[in-house]
């Protein structure tokens, strides 16, 4: 059906209250194609990396005008792949999460719903349908490559619910301090030796939000990301920040909602 272990995320999008502004910022800001699936669809607009062809390119998010009884995203929704929507999300419920949309199917392409863990924080679950459903690209530039979830407690404990739900691994990655406290979860789908998150502890300003995941964006400079984003009509909603070889940031697309980027660059 799809590439993507089971467990491991599928895929990631937001709602927005400007689309074309939106749209247009990120297309310039990460070099993307766009599709409008047009009004049958919401105008749901699929985002890909250039393949070369006169196609939509490598899928590798979306975007759609938000309904009017719902928000628009603060970050982008993240999406859990799974064989079975309506048994993952009984168990969702079991394991204490809330369920925030029941099951449905979109078109004949997949099957999905909306929950919450029991910390608040709000995801997806995909019953894929199709060939090809999913992520195209993966931890190519310009396109995600890491997941991350932020937790006022032991990271390791925060992802119970995780491992029960979807059968992921974690583990303590080999950089982290032996004597923290707190020590980072690194995430991998069962029967999967790749990390596609992790979860830390929450500080400093982090304390004052509640938990939730973060999609990263892979880009070449992160800083150079940040500037180009202003000129862009975008802001930065998070400076960039070194961690163990890395530089992090956030932006802020026109319409507010924030999506985070990630570089190789750091200890420079």
């Amino acid at each position: 059906m799809t590439s993507i272990p089971v467990g491991a995320p599928i895929w990631a999008d937001s709602l927005t209250t400007d689309l074309e502004a939106d749209t247009r910022f990120y297309m310039r800001l990460f070099g993307w194609t766009s599709v409008d699936t047009g009004e049958d669809f919401g105008h749901y607009t699929t985002f890909g990396l250039p393949d070369g062809s006169s196609g939509p390119g490598r899928a590798v998010t979306g975007i759609m005008p938000c309904p009017p009884d719902m928000p628009p995203s603060q970050m982008w929704n993240l999406q859990f792949r799974v064989d079975d929507c309506d048994a993952a999300t009984r168990r969702a419920r079991e394991l204490g999460g809330t369920v925030v949309s029941e099951p449905e199917d979109v078109g004949s392409l997949l099957r999905f719903s909306m929950v919450a863990d029991p910390y608040g924080a709000s995801f997806g679950l995909v019953e894929p349908k199709e060939p090809g459903s999913g992520f195209e690209a993966w931890g190519e530039p310009n396109s995600i490559g890491w997941v991350e979830y932020r937790y006022d407690g032991v990271p390791a404990e925060g992802m119970r619910f995780y491992t029960a739900l979807l059968g992921w691994n974690v583990t303590t990655p080999p950089w982290e301090n032996p004597s923290s406290p707190k020590p980072y979860a690194a995430l991998s789908a069962a029967g999967s030796e790749r990390e596609f998150g992790g979860c830390h502890a929450s500080d400093a300003w982090e304390l004052e939000l509640p938990p939730a995941w973060n999609v990263m964006v892979q880009v070449d400079d992160a800083v150079a990301m940040c500037e180009r984003a202003v000129e862009l009509g975008g802001s930065v909603a998070a400076e960039p920040l070194e961690v163990p070889g890395l530089m992090i940031a956030g932006i802020a697309v026109p319409s507010g909602t924030v999506v985070g980027i990630q570089s190789p660059r750091g200890w420079e």
